[in-house]
């Protein structure tokens, strides 16, 4: 009888606890919602500028290549070998439809020239040179640079796998609200002579640097003359018009380039 009533008092005890756990469980029933916001960051100073290519140039200050051309421009950039041998990891997904070709934007130290820090780019229809962040967020505007220190002079350099690179007349303080101008010559140090003038108040980079050294010469007509031709729609760095194949308009870009010669502080 004993060992019957602890039973029933056990039973009992286990009830309650069994009881208050489910109104426990009972009263913590709901839902909520959680937004989380997830920035991707990019680090650096932002630094702004346009330029045109002769060879993809259109009207207007604005730029276009062949539909082969831009299928074929790589999502990595390109600037591994020599002369520029730069070993930046830049690369897109996928091709904005304002792409025209990979550019290298370069900020020089204005003591001496020097060389500070190298970053590859995307060159947009309109001239704008921005960052591969571009991709993701349409609205930046420039090239974060990590090397840069705020609110210091700079020059700036616009490189090219096949058209002369320039420099800037002048120092640049970075990081820059306006984009710095290389389609106006007395932007580009050297002046005209240094870019092939478009009309309408616009210049654009020299076309016709196979080499990519700087000066345009026998040796880049040798590059654009080297056989066997590409195939169609190649891209190649003797096709100066962007339009994925070799032919005699590249060599017509050329001829009146021949004999250029940039300026010391861009020539390898």
């Amino acid at each position: 009888m004993k060992k019957l009533s602890t039973l029933l008092v056990f039973i009992c005890l286990m009830a309650m606890v069994s009881n208050s756990t489910a109104l426990a469980q009972a009263s913590c029933v709901g839902t909520a919602t959680l937004n989380v916001t997830i920035n991707t960051c990019v680090t650096g100073e932002l630094v702004k500028a346009t330029a045109l290519l002769q060879g993809a140039y259109s009207t207007g200050g604005q730029m276009q290549v062949s539909s082969g051309f831009f299928n074929q421009i790589p999502l990595t950039q390109p600037y591994q070998s020599a002369p520029w041998g730069y070993g930046g990891s830049e690369s897109i997904a996928s091709r904005p439809a304002n792409m025209i070709d990979w550019v290298l934007l370069e900020v020089y130290n204005a003591a001496d020239t020097s060389l500070l820090e190298t970053k590859a780019a995307l060159l947009l229809n309109n001239g704008s040179i921005v960052d591969v962040s571009y991709i993701s967020n349409p609205t930046v505007g420039g090239v974060y640079f990590q090397s840069v220190v705020a609110n210091s002079a700079y020059y700036l350099v616009v490189r090219h796998r096949n058209h002369m690179a320039i420099i800037s007349r002048t120092t640049v303080t970075l990081p820059n609200a306006g984009a710095y101008n290389f389609t106006n010559f007395n932007n580009v140090m050297g002046g005209a002579p240094q870019v092939a003038n478009m009309g309408s108040g616009y210049y654009a980079l020299l076309a016709g640097d196979y080499s990519a050294n700087g000066i345009i010469s026998v040796v880049d007509y040798n590059g654009y003359a080297q056989l066997p031709l590409p195939p169609p729609n190649s891209y190649v760095d003797n096709d100066f018009n962007l339009d994925a194949n070799v032919t005699t308009a590249d060599f017509n870009l050329y001829r009146p380039n021949s004999s250029a010669i940039g300026m010391p502080a861009i020539r390898y």
